[in-house]
């Protein structure tokens, strides 16, 4: 092989190299420039893993600054366009109930529960629970103090904690509703309430609910407290003892 050749083939090679080298360097440029998220990829991103949805964003230096409203929060997010990281998380705060058109004003639960007859209302706040908001309401029903959890949305009362002020001691009970009560009931056996009676005692009282299903018709004894379910009285059960018990008494007329 002569010199020439030789010089030739090195010459290949090298171009060969150079080649290579420049296709490698485009591709690697090309490559980082489609890693970048868009707007909507990063905004995707936030709602994916927080839920809610972006209500406002800038980029600046490959750092997308976004507001993602969530349950009546707002929050300031900062993530990098490049990586997807979220640099950082901050709470704007809630926005005052005024501004949510869904839930009652605080004139509307006073005449609420005035309209239920549930006593002198003394103070109402707002509480945004997330999906639930709520008011606290404190009041006084027959010389017993109580605080009332309302349903801000529906005006349904969540919960009641009442007081009972004597001169001896101070006793604090949290009760259900009587319309938990309907509902643990229902959750058992599907059908219609027929009624709803509280009943009090030592241990913190209980609701009886009797509930008229398709094939079956039963009462429920519900602790006010816990909400467990305390008996089952089977009313079918009852009626037909009733009849055999009727039948005996026939039969034995007849002897």
């Amino acid at each position: 092989m002569t010199t020439y050749t030789k010089w030739m083939i090195s010459l290949v090679v090298l171009m060969i190299t150079v080649t290579v080298f420049v296709i490698w360097l485009i591709q690697d440029r090309l490559f980082e420039t489609t890693e970048q998220l868009t707007v909507d990829e990063a905004s995707k991103l936030v709602t994916d893993l927080y839920g809610g949805s972006v209500e406002d964003f800038e980029e600046k230096n490959d750092i997308y600054y976004m507001t993602l409203l969530r349950n009546h929060l707002t929050y300031d997010f900062q993530v990098d366009s490049k990586t997807g990281n979220i640099l950082q998380v901050s709470s704007v705060g809630n926005k005052s109930p005024d501004a949510l058109t869904n839930v009652k004003t605080k004139d509307e639960i006073r005449i609420l529960l005035k309209d239920q007859q549930r006593g002198t209302v003394h103070s109402i706040s707002y509480k945004d629970s997330g999906e639930e908001p709520q008011y606290i309401v404190e009041l006084t029903e027959q010389e017993t103090l109580k605080t009332l959890i309302v349903n801000a949305i529906t005006g349904e009362i969540l919960s009641e904690n009442i007081k009972q002020q004597n001169a001896n001691d101070h006793q604090t009970v949290t009760i259900i509703s009587s319309e938990k009560a309907k509902q643990i009931a229902l959750s058992q056996l599907n059908g219609s309430v027929e009624y709803v009676v509280y009943e009090d005692d030592s241990e913190g009282g209980y609701y009886l609910v009797e509930i008229d299903g398709e094939n079956q018709e039963a009462t429920f004894q519900i602790h006010a407290i816990s909400g467990k379910v305390m008996s089952v009285s089977d009313n079918d059960d009852d009626e037909d003892d009733s009849d055999a018990e009727e039948d005996a008494n026939d039969d034995n007329d007849d002897d």
